[in-house]
């Protein structure tokens, strides 16, 4: 081999040399990437962590239950949005407290309740299982007084929506000051709670607060939009929970 034979094989090979280097700084780069993302997504859980921890132990103060909460996580409303209505109920002292949905924040509420001296919850439930599970809470916590769970099945209404067999609800269940809306499940409908305010608006007092749980999903947000067109005088604020809280009340 000749002399530019000689040359042009290192050329080559400084070459091939050098598209090594840059691929493999290429994935040490990418690497990084990726670890300074995981690094930060592991941050954000890290708060979001934090701020439910405080939010059950701050919880915990206001209730001063004996025995402990169950499980807050999964489908169980989460701590931060338990703690907002225990705070509504606390500081507002209704006397009928209507929810959508039962579990863990029919407990909140009626323990919160038993402590203001007055008031009492009716909690829709369309699933027999979970109206019986969470008698047996309330009766766990001494609280099945001051807390009525109404088994009201889904059904479709002369509107064409699916909603609880609110009929059911007792007569007394009426000029509520508040109402909670965690339910029914979504399921295929993101407009699953839109009902909850045009059926129930005649069982609530002229001034209410209405707690929309999961106010960060489309469909929620999208019925909040719909009650507010329905309604001009209403007004919506929102809330910074782990799910998203929505807050409807009258214009003052």
């Amino acid at each position: 081999m000749d002399i530019e034979g000689w040359i042009l094989a290192v050329l080559l090979l400084l070459a091939a040399l050098l598209v090594l280097t840059l691929h493999k700084q290429r994935r040490v780069h990418l690497m990084l990437y990726e670890v300074r993302a995981d690094v930060s997504a592991s941050h954000r859980e890290l708060q979001h962590l934090f701020a439910q921890v405080q939010s059950l132990l701050a919880l915990e103060r206001r209730l001063q239950l004996a025995r402990p909460l169950p499980p807050l996580r999964g489908w169980a409303g989460s701590p931060d949005m338990l703690l907002r209505v225990a705070e509504r109920v606390l500081d507002g002292k209704p006397g009928v407290v209507l929810e959508c949905s039962s579990g863990t924040s029919t407990l909140v509420a009626a323990r919160c309740c038993q402590l203001n001296g007055a008031g009492h919850v009716y909690s829709l439930k369309h699933d027999a299982v979970y109206v019986a599970k969470t008698r047996v809470l309330l009766a766990h916590h001494e609280l099945a007084d001051w807390a009525t769970v109404v088994h009201a099945p889904l059904e479709t209404g002369a509107d064409g929506a699916i909603w609880y067999r609110d009929a059911n609800l007792p007569p007394e269940a009426t000029g509520a000051e508040l109402l909670v809306v965690d339910g029914p499940p979504a399921g295929g409908d993101s407009q699953a709670r839109y009902p909850a305010l045009p059926r129930l608006r005649g069982r609530l007092a002229p001034h209410f607060a209405l707690l929309l749980d999961d106010a960060d999903r489309p469909g929620e947000r999208r019925v909040v939009e719909r009650w507010l067109q329905q309604d001009a005088g209403l007004q919506a604020e929102w809330l910074p929970c782990e799910k998203g809280l929505a807050v409807l009340e009258p214009k003052a």
